[in-house]
């Protein structure tokens, strides 16, 4: 037969409702007393009835994550970051990739709502969508948005400071002695409208012209930046200097760029942002803009996790986790 509370609480001479604290996290229960308990149903293999304590509790003892692309690194991170704040204390989560598809992101949200009890999400959605986030907020959804804003919804979100990583990036090309600097932008999401934002304020600052013939369309993924790439060198005029909107364009963008006989960075320079995992170990490792992915995902995680509870939390509540230059080869200098 299966451990029960009962079993642990007699076996250390303690009260179920003890044992079912101490299991739950919860404050009055001392760390010592803790880890003795967790230790015991360890080793008894106890395993937590979820459905029994989601009728007792009214919770679903789920968290539903919503990102673009699981195949990117950093959003895979965005999800191990909230796994390890929101398991501790009793939280499972539930996975959903929307391929940075606004339609099919609301109907994940639709589905996951009615399984969780709260969403943490990095949207693709439009201007056009927020009145769908806007009667689900209405209605009760407890939502919390990471990385990615959503202008004009009242909704707490946890994200970096977008204009200064593009402000960072392009400026550190400038110091280098570029003079023409080019950007792929990303999706029409708030990251790259501000990264794009940031790189016109950068290249005002320093008294430098805007040339929109160096502004390039890209996606986010590896695929996007290669192909835009391929089709800047087909057409020519690539400058000397490229911030791309995330690591993975400026990956793919140097791969197209080492194909065509151009080296980086002798030829091209090339600054990332997001700090992905292997950045570091490229063959000509990548200068980034980066920010703590980890206090990024403890936060959000924190602020649903204090709407399931009940607990008041700022609807406009936007939380900045600020960015930093990660310099590397791929610039040179």
């Amino acid at each position: 037969m299966p451990t029960t509370l009962e079993d642990i609480a007699r076996a250390l001479n303690v009260s179920k409702m003890t044992v079912s604290r101490a299991i739950n996290n919860h404050p009055e229960i001392s760390q010592q007393t803790r880890e003795r308990i967790l230790r015991l149903a360890r080793k008894m293999n106890y395993r937590p009835n979820q459905f029994a304590r989601a009728l007792t509790t009214n919770h679903s003892y789920l968290i539903g994550i919503v990102v673009p692309d699981l195949m990117h690194s950093y959003f895979a991170e965005i999800c191990r970051g909230v796994k390890a704040r929101a398991r501790p204390v009793g939280y499972q989560n539930l996975i959903c990739s929307t391929d940075e598809e606004p339609a099919k992101e609301l109907a994940e949200i639709e589905a996951l709502l009615s399984r969780t009890d709260g969403l943490i999400v990095a949207s693709a959605a439009s201007a056009s969508d927020l009145k769908v986030y806007r009667q689900l907020l209405k209605e009760g959804a407890k939502i919390v948005l990471i990385d990615r804003l959503l202008e004009g919804l009242r909704c707490p979100a946890v994200t970096t400071d977008d204009v200064k990583v593009g402000v960072l990036a392009t400026e550190h090309l400038i110091k280098l002695g570029h003079r023409q600097i080019g950007f792929l932008r990303g999706a029409e999401v708030s990251t790259s409208l501000k990264r794009e934002q940031g790189y016109q304020q950068a290249l005002t600052k320093h008294h430098l012209r805007l040339d929109q013939k160096l502004v390039r369309d890209c996606g986010f993924t590896e695929g996007d930046g290669y192909q835009a790439m391929r089709e800047w060198l087909k057409e020519g005029g690539v400058p000397r200097a490229i911030f791309a909107a995330n690591d993975p364009a400026a990956i793919g963008a140097m791969a197209a760029l080492n194909e065509s006989g151009r080296r980086v960075p002798d030829d091209v320079a090339i600054v990332g942002v997001g700090d992905i995992h292997y950045g570091d170990m490229l063959q000509v490792p990548l200068t980034t803009v980066a920010w703590s992915k980890t206090a990024m995902c403890q936060t959000a995680a924190g602020l649903l996790l204090d709407m399931i509870d009940g607990k008041p939390v700022k609807k406009t509540s936007v939380t900045v986790v600020e960015p930093a230059l990660i310099v590397r080869k791929s610039c040179g200098g």
